[in-house]
């Protein structure tokens, strides 16, 4: 992201922390970033377009390295702990979609990654691995979701104890099953 964008990005991010998004202007961006409105209409076609920029843009740090489905979800949890307010503002906002799939992106390719390090994987053709990381993605990402969109105390205890029903083994079968089937 080139330096104006940037901070446009980190000046949403404070804003939605005290306000809520359909209350921010491209005026109060531009106040708050010290330019003309010509700035922001320069870079993006509004609000909105900064905001999807912002989750293209953001990493989840460590979620690359993660070695099991609790420790993803850990990490999840701890990024989504350090960028609280941001966050709960875009999940009460037109745009809670976006977070759904930045939290869906970084499962799906979290697992990918697990799915490539089981050995019996290795039998596997990559689309049976992209199905396997599809599905169980899915269905990591709605929960949290729907688990950091629900529940008053957030905890990441809270939020493993939401999602003990799978865990590696599971994935570990879902590839087996898959061996069997081709």
């Amino acid at each position: 992201m080139i330096k104006t964008e940037y901070r446009f990005a980190v000046a949403l991010k404070t804003l939605m922390a005290e306000v809520p998004l359909d209350d921010i202007s491209v005026t109060l961006l531009c106040k708050k970033c010290q330019v003309k409105r010509q700035t922001f209409y320069y870079h993006f076609h509004d609000i909105y377009d900064l905001l999807t920029l912002v989750f293209l843009s953001e990493a989840v740090e460590g979620i690359k390295e993660v070695k099991n489905i609790r420790q993803m979800i850990k990490t999840i949890f701890t990024y989504y702990n350090a960028n609280r307010a941001f966050i709960d503002a875009t999940m009460n906002s037109a745009c809670k979609d976006l977070f759904q799939e930045f939290v869906y992106n970084n499962c799906y390719h979290s697992l990918l990654h697990l799915i490539n390090t089981d050995i019996e994987s290795k039998k596997l053709h990559l689309n049976d691995k992209k199905a396997i990381a599809r599905f169980y993605g899915m269905a990591f990402s709605n929960s949290i979701v729907y688990y950091l969109s629900t529940h008053k105390t957030k905890t990441a205890d809270g939020l493993l104890l939401s999602l003990s029903f799978e865990d590696d083994e599971s994935i570990h079968q879902a590839i087996m099953k898959y061996q069997k089937r081709g």
